[in-house]
């Protein structure tokens, strides 16, 4: 797939007006730039789009054959090619009209049984040791980790009295030890979420833990405080877990799209299954805008469009993602995962090196910390960089001065890029030349009414969907990767010592550090 003239031309003759006339270019402009749903608002006003760059994106993305590949993705037919499967985390909200009774009633039955053992642990009823889980750790990677521990982060003003959570990813020893620290071994509940229960990490960090309870409560009793999602039920029950506490982790639910899936059994008993229903709630009433909604209007269309335009057609290599709430500071890890795991591809679905470059880097901060380290090479440096400002329209009418400030600064900093700074030379013209910042760099906003349950589904749902979008548009396979099963496989080749393959280097570091195969 190939840009058409009629991008490029759009992007010749907006690139001739100063960004700051063609945000004042008049309300219709203005209009077709606000899109609001689900209690979040995406006003793109500062990106270098008007009314009719919009409609040829939409034209390209129509062209591309969009309609028929989101009729796809929301009937449960194969869009995994490489992998042949379908995309059914929306099944987890009920998101879709999925085609099967065996995957609705899998769905249904597997939310019932986490439902049901999160208010027992919540309860107290369920007591590995005897007593109370007052702890839960979440033992995952990747998407097995990253969603819950920002939902977690993102929602524990909103969770209900309930065991504390705590999270493990890294194999370094050290963050495990973390985890358990100052816990009473007969009250922790370790929770493993891993769909193949093979992931190495993840086992063996497992393991580590399982170890570690042994020698607290005995081996016996061990296997009494780990629960698990996963699609390997027998490798589970070979670990030791109890055959009630395995729920269904299926294999047609992508990692990085599986918070709503039994992989978010940590946050139903930590922040309370109510709050995990109102967020899978949020997501089920972005995935209808997402289904129903004209392209124009529609919230995950029009934030790609953006971003594909920004990418491809004005070959912006990164977006930093700045979210003015201490809250969803862990909001662009996420996003990396989901977006450069899915869109970070130069070969097309069909086997064939992509025309076009793929998604973008993905990287960022929580404001108003990141204005005092990278801001600065936003507004000055050399390779302008479109940033997405997320806040919480709530703060700007706050009885809290701090809240406001913090979105005041979130408004000042989209202006500053907007605008920037020229300073008249006067008697130091060097001087004047530093001080001034030449502006014109493009900026989105996506505001939240509040942050709750909800809006943080519809935001989490909203970059899946347009991340689908994008896929379609670089003509790519977002469900698969392949990067990173290669690492895997090379660390394997490593461990068992056949090195006789690797490069010089690798093979010298390996020699001096004194590495000793398994």
């Amino acid at each position: 797939m190939v840009l058409p003239p009629e991008l490029i031309a759009h992007a010749a003759r907006l690139g001739a007006v100063r960004l700051r006339d063609l945000v004042a270019a008049g309300r219709d402009r203005a209009d077709a730039l606000l899109i609001s749903h689900g209690g979040i608002e995406f006003d793109c006003s500062k990106q270098r789009l008007d009314r009719a760059g919009i409609a040829a994106l939409v034209a390209h993305l129509e062209g591309a054959g969009f309609g028929a590949r989101r009729d796809a993705l929301l009937t449960g037919a194969i869009v995994n090619e490489s992998e042949h499967r379908p995309a059914l985390h929306m099944a987890y909200r009920h998101g879709a009209t999925l085609e099967g009774a065996g995957v609705t009633g899998l769905v249904d039955r597997t939310q019932a049984q986490t439902r049901a053992f999160a208010q027992q642990v919540r309860s107290g009823q369920f007591k590995p040791a005897g007593k109370a889980v007052s702890r839960v750790i979440n033992i995952g990677i990747g998407g097995s980790d990253l969603g819950p521990r920002l939902v977690a982060d993102a929602l524990a003003d909103h969770a209900e009295a309930g065991p504390e959570l705590r999270f493990v990813a890294s194999l370094d020893p050290s963050e495990l030890s973390r985890a358990v620290a100052g816990a009473d071994p007969e009250t922790l509940l370790f929770i493993i979420a891993s769909k193949s229960f093979s992931t190495q990490e993840t086992l063996m960090t497992a393991q580590a833990a399982r170890d570690w309870m042994a020698g607290q409560v005995g081996l016996e009793q061990a296997g009494r405080h780990f629960a698990a999602a996963s699609a390997a039920r027998d490798k589970a029950i070979a670990f030791g877990i109890n055959p009630d506490h395995i729920f269904d982790f299926p294999d047609w639910v992508g990692g990085r799209y599986s918070v709503w899936s039994a992989v978010g059994l940590s946050l139903e008993i930590g922040l309370g299954p109510e709050a995990f229903t109102a967020l899978r709630d949020g997501a089920q009433s972005m995935d209808r805008h997402f289904a129903t909604a004209p392209l124009a209007q529609n919230l995950p269309v029009m934030k790609a469009l953006v971003d594909f335009w920004n990418r491809a057609v004005l070959g912006y290599p990164s977006r930093c993602v700045a979210a003015y709430s201490a809250r969803l500071g862990l909001l662009p890890g996420y996003l990396q995962q989901l977006e450069m795991e899915s869109l970070g591809k130069s070969v097309t679905a069909g086997g064939q090196p992509s025309a076009m470059p793929g998604g973008a880097l993905v990287w960022g901060g929580c404001g108003t910390e990141v204005q005092h380290s990278f801001f600065q090479w936003l507004h000055q440096g050399s390779d302008p960089t479109p940033v997405d400002f997320i806040g919480i329209a709530r703060h700007f009418a706050s009885s809290d001065p701090r809240e406001r400030v913090l979105a005041a600064n979130m408004a000042a900093q989209g202006a500053a890029l907007l605008d920037g700074r020229q300073v008249p030379p006067g008697d130091d013209v060097a001087l004047a030349a530093q001080k001034s910042m030449p502006g014109g760099r493009v900026s989105s906003t996506l505001l939240l009414d509040d942050l709750t349950p909800a809006t943080l589904g519809a935001l989490l749902a909203l970059h899946e969907h347009k991340v689908f979008v994008e896929s379609v548009l670089y003509g790519i396979n977002p469900f698969d990767q392949w990067g990173v099963e290669l690492g895997k496989v090379l660390t394997k080749g490593i461990l068992d010592g056949q090195l006789s393959g690797y490069d010089a280097s690798t093979r010298a570091m390996l020699a001096r550090t004194g590495f000793v195969p398994e």
